[in-house]
């Protein structure tokens, strides 16, 4: 079965095959579209991945495959569009955390450095402290390794990665004031 014998009818249906049909066929071009709009793949191929189960679970219907395609690229484009304006939202909110706490700065270099050094040292504290694979997968994301590397270096799933960096981020947002949370966040790639 190619895109060409997909109908609408089988799609409503939730027509297994058809639907995987649908999925790879337009899997790629959303995540390219995606891409286009947040500058990132990892965003974008989760943006998609998620509007392929809301559409498989929320059971849609069609009038047509040009309504559907439609409704594939506008989901994209709005979902996208939420992402940025979220990923803008927690900058400023960062940034307010950080500019909140320059009062407990203080003004000589040396106790300055002292103070950042100490930020630096529980950060990795509490990094050290997490669940070993989950240490692992957050160390090498620091380094700026994508998902696909880490698993590779691990030899773990890529669904395993992105689960431990969620556990991760899940772990350290409880264990780290809201402080040095944002202060972590300044720091990842």
């Amino acid at each position: 079965m190619d895109s060409r014998e997909i109908s609408i009818e089988q799609i409503n249906k939730l027509d297994a095959t058809a639907f995987r049909m649908l999925y790879k066929t337009y899997y790629k071009a959303l995540v390219c579209y995606a891409i286009q709009i947040t500058g990132e793949s990892g965003a974008a191929e989760d943006i998609v991945q998620e509007l392929f189960s809301t559409l498989w679970e929320k059971q849609l219907s069609f009038k047509s495959l040009v309504s559907l395609k439609a409704y594939l690229y506008n989901s994209v484009r709005n979902a996208s569009i939420d992402y940025l304006k979220h990923k803008d939202v927690e900058f400023d909110y960062l940034q307010k955390i950080i500019e909140s706490h320059q009062e407990y700065r203080v003004g000589d270099e040396e106790e300055d450095d002292f103070f950042t050094e100490e930020i630096f040292r529980q950060l990795f504290m509490t990094i050290d402290s997490l669940p070993e694979r989950c240490k692992q997968v957050f160390l090498l994301h620091m380094e700026g390794k994508k998902n696909e590397e880490i698993a590779a270096a691990l030899y773990v799933s890529l669904e395993t990665v992105k689960t431990q960096k969620k556990r991760a981020m899940s772990l350290l947002r409880k264990k780290l004031s809201p402080y040095h949370f944002a202060l972590l966040l300044s720091i990842l790639p």
